[in-house]
């Protein structure tokens, strides 16, 4: 079963006031998908364009109960970190078993006997 996957900041941001050390991303659905994409269309001469980049920061917003301006506010680094998280969600749940326990091994502790209940 696919768990949420913490990512430590490498530099802690503020958020609401509060500094951010830890990111717990969720496993995403496809109304996260859906809503990011609806959230990322620009106007420009009357026409909607897609913007990718604003489309996965949104969706990185989503899934870490953040906000957009603060995903902007990431170092580089985090942000790569995010998206490693997010590509682990996109694989089938015995790769994204052993691919989120390397990259994120503090995930991994934390929940081993719940995809025994599958």
């Amino acid at each position: 079963m696919y768990q949420p996957i913490k990512i430590a900041l490498q530099v802690p941001q503020k958020l609401d006031g509060q500094e951010q050390t830890v990111l717990t991303m969720r496993p995403p659905t496809t109304n996260d998908v859906i809503l990011a994409q609806k959230n990322s269309r620009l106007a420009h001469n009357g026409e909607f364009y897609d913007d990718n980049a604003e489309h996965e920061a949104h969706l990185f917003a989503n899934l870490t109960n953040t906000t957009r301006e603060f995903i902007g506010s990431l170092a580089q680094y985090d942000y790569l970190q995010l998206q490693k998280a997010y590509d682990c969600f996109l694989l089938p749940i015995q790769q994204y078993v052993a691919k989120s326990a390397l990259l994120f091994p503090s995930s991994a502790v934390e929940s081993p006997s719940k995809s025994s209940d599958d």
